[in-house]
């Protein structure tokens, strides 16, 4: 781009030089030579008639003379502004030749002066009837027209020698031009291509390398690409390549993880479930009903827990697809949480942890999906309760806030193992589970993915803050009214 401005900027120049040079060539050189000409022929006829006149004495032929030399007045007069035209020095085309002109013009001016001089005092002589030294005004005004005569063939000589230098100033001008026009041509088509190579092995590199990432990314390999030296736009590919890959990555990361945390939670109670099968199949238990009844206690359990964990992934599925039917009825949020405390106590109990409910402020009734908020509850403090040793405590509590709108704010604090702050943001991912650092009881994941869900539905908001090692708070908001 640069070379094209430069070039554009330099023919514009030269062309406007090429402008002057012709305009003066053709309007100053070709005039002055043709206005010269002119002249020259109404001299030597303004000679003619006045021989005539000196002869005969006809008062025609004076009147012809007058009226030419009027004419040649007139064209003398053109001749000076054209020798005289500033163009000439202000551009600098003076030829050489040309310099004396000038002089020539006024040395034209003085001897035709004294030429009409020596004429109007033969004029005077006639009319007044005197003698006069007829022969040696004459030889006077021949030396003096031969003068002039010289004179103008050296201006025309001049003017078609400026004329000349002009059309080869143009010439040159021209070729140069030309030479410019076409050298700069080259090296913008050599840039041109030079550069479009790099670019296209820039982005034809790229653009390989991104397909050999994705034949990776087919075959498993999930790995980023580091550096791509290439167009912007090829850079922002790359950009979400990365993503892409990065996604992928968590995705295939959360496959193995729904592969194994769901295989556990069927395998175990799937192995259980047919152990005691066997084992009543094989009546060992026939004449021991007690331990007979243990091991259907055992099946049965074992069955509701599978059907706990596939109802949870269809609950997620349908929910994702927004197929998931909700209730909505005006309920008091503070029943609910008590109903949910008073199920998991022997949970509790068992694990000798203090679970409580923080005396809770007047709240109103509020519109929601009873069950399903009572899900997320149960499922909160069941967190709470697996993550937290024994001795600790969980607690829940609630209050009235204003946020944008007014609502209820819940929160189920524990004093458990807590959480990695890189970990806070993706634990309400699906098939994710909180690690605690040590064995723990395994889940699906779903839970908190599920209890998401439900609060999004419902129009608030659900987020954790946790310290490691001292404890974890989940905090959700229900709107009022």
């Amino acid at each position: 781009m640069m070379l094209v401005f430069f070039l554009v900027i330099f023919v514009t120049l030269k062309l406007n030089q090429l402008t002057h040079i012709i305009r003066a060539a053709s309007s100053i050189d070709g005039q002055t030579v043709r206005l010269t000409e002119r002249l020259s022929n109404n001299m030597f006829s303004m000679v003619g008639f006045e021989k005539k006149y000196l002869i005969s004495k006809d008062q025609d032929f004076y009147q012809h003379f007058l009226k030419i030399g009027e004419d040649f007045n007139n064209d003398i007069k053109q001749l000076g502004l054209l020798i005289a035209d500033p163009s000439e020095k202000k551009n600098n085309f003076l030829h050489i030749a040309g310099s004396g002109k000038k002089e020539r013009f006024f040395e034209i001016n003085q001897l035709y002066k004294e030429y009409f001089s020596i004429f109007t005092q033969e004029i005077e002589n006639i009319k007044k009837g005197k003698a006069y030294p007829y022969k040696e005004y004459q030889i006077k005004k021949e030396k003096i027209i031969e003068q002039i005569n010289n004179d103008f063939k050296y201006i025309i000589w001049a003017a078609k020698s400026d004329r000349d230098e002009k059309i080869k100033t143009s010439s040159e001008i021209s070729y140069n031009v030309f030479k410019t026009t076409s050298i700069a041509a080259g090296l913008a088509i050599f840039c041109g291509i030079l550069i479009s190579f790099f670019n296209t092995r820039s982005i034809n590199r790229s653009i390989l390398l991104l397909q050999k990432k994705t034949k990776d990314i087919a075959k498993g390999k999930f790995e980023k690409i580091l550096d791509v030296s290439s167009p912007p736009e090829i850079k922002d590919l790359a950009h979400d390549f990365n993503i892409m890959c990065d996604r992928l990555k968590e995705l295939d990361e959360m496959k193995e993880d729904f592969i194994s945390h769901v295989s556990h939670e069927l395998r175990t109670p799937l192995t259980a479930i047919r152990e005691a099968s066997r084992l009543l199949i094989d009546g060992l238990f026939s004449d021991n009903p007690k331990s007979r009844d243990e091991l259907l206690t055992i099946v049965s359990d074992e069955c509701e827990r599978l059907i706990v964990s596939v109802n949870r992934i269809l609950d997620l599925s349908r929910m994702e697809a927004k197929m998931m039917d909700y209730h909505f009825n005006h309920t008091d949020l503070i029943h609910l949480i008590r109903k949910c405390i008073l199920k998991l106590a022997p949970i509790a109990q068992q694990k000798n942890i203090t679970l409580e409910l923080t005396p809770p402020p007047q709240l109103p009734e509020i519109l929601m999906d009873s069950e399903r908020i009572s899900q997320l509850l149960e499922n909160l403090v069941a967190n709470a309760l697996k993550y937290t040793d024994t001795k600790g405590s969980v607690t829940v509590g609630t209050s009235l806030k204003k946020h944008d709108d007014m609502v209820i704010e819940v929160s189920v604090s524990d004093t458990g193992c807590g959480i990695h702050e890189k970990n806070l943001n993706k634990i309400f991912d699906k098939f994710e589970r909180i690690e605690s650092g040590k064995e723990t009881v395994r889940g699906t994941g779903l839970g908190l993915s599920i209890a998401k869900h439900i609060i999004a539905v419902h129009g608030g908001k659900i987020w954790v803050e946790s310290i490691p090692g001292k404890g974890s708070t989940f905090f959700f908001t229900l709107p009022v009214g």
